[in-house]
């Protein structure tokens, strides 16, 4: 099991918007998570990728409990969040914006010497050579490559999102979570997002996925996760939990169940 969460709960005073999740991914899964808006979604995306920290239950990284990391920490570990709305510096290129997600492999690639870069030094001409080379390869897979030299103010809001997804790609995930990544999108840039998803899936990148868009998910998903007010109402493939009693009150009201 790549992941392993258990009993997951996440309370805010008197609020509990996270109650009792539990599920795995294994690698190689795409696994889409739905619900209704209020049903916890990215609050438990949150809290594994370190943004929030639990009340209770436990985050497994790969047999290694997570949950007093840092986000920092847990991105090193090899799982990355990206963000439903992008923050970008609309004045920076696309590229720059790859350049800046870079941090963690110069990390990695030179340890404490990475201070130095910020002096102009320290980075080897082999270490700039793979990175450009890196940085290419994820605008390609993203459909961004054409873009590259283009400020991101000038980039569609689809294009945005896309350019989030490849500053989380090139961060070297090993588990992707993405957070509503179909929200706001047309149908064309829909049908891009899906066949850039599938492509990083066989590039071996396992993927989690929240989205209210329910039939983007039931083409990509290989499991899905239902969740309402804060718990799991159904799992299993993504026909079985939409066919579900307790889905189908929770988004359309009893009478349809």
């Amino acid at each position: 099991m790549l992941l392993n969460i258990k009993n997951l709960t996440k309370r805010f005073g008197g609020l509990t918007a996270v109650s009792n999740v539990t599920f795995g991914i294994e690698r190689g899964e795409i696994i889409g998570i739905f619900g209704p808006n209020g049903s916890g979604k990215t609050t438990t995306l949150s809290l594994i990728a370190g943004i929030l920290k639990p009340t209770s239950g436990e985050i497994v990284w790969k047999g290694e409990n997570i949950n007093a990391l840092t986000p920092f920490q847990v991105a090193q570990q090899g799982l990355v969040k990206t963000f439903q709305n992008p923050q970008l510096f609309p004045e920076l290129t696309v590229a720059e914006h790859m350049r800046i997600a870079c941090h963690l492999h110069v990390k990695r690639a030179l340890g404490p010497r990475r201070l130095l870069t910020l002096l102009g030094k320290g980075a080897t001409v082999e270490l700039e050579k793979t990175l450009s080379k890196k940085i290419d390869q994820m605008l390609e897979l993203c459909r961004l490559y054409r873009h590259r030299n283009d400020e991101a103010g000038a980039l569609s809001y689809g294009g945005e999102k896309m350019l989030g997804v490849a500053m989380g790609m090139v961060c070297d995930p090993e588990l992707l979570l993405l957070d509503e990544p179909a929200s706001g999108l047309g149908h064309d840039e829909i049908t891009n997002l899906d066949a850039v998803l599938r492509d990083l899936k066989t590039h071996g990148i396992t993927l989690c996925i929240i989205d209210h868009k329910v039939g983007f998910l039931g083409r990509l998903a290989d499991r899905s996760i239902a969740l309402h007010h804060g718990a799991v109402i159904a799992s299993g493939t993504t026909s079985e939990v939409l066919a579900n009693d307790a889905v189908v009150t929770a988004y359309l009201g009893k009478k349809h169940a």
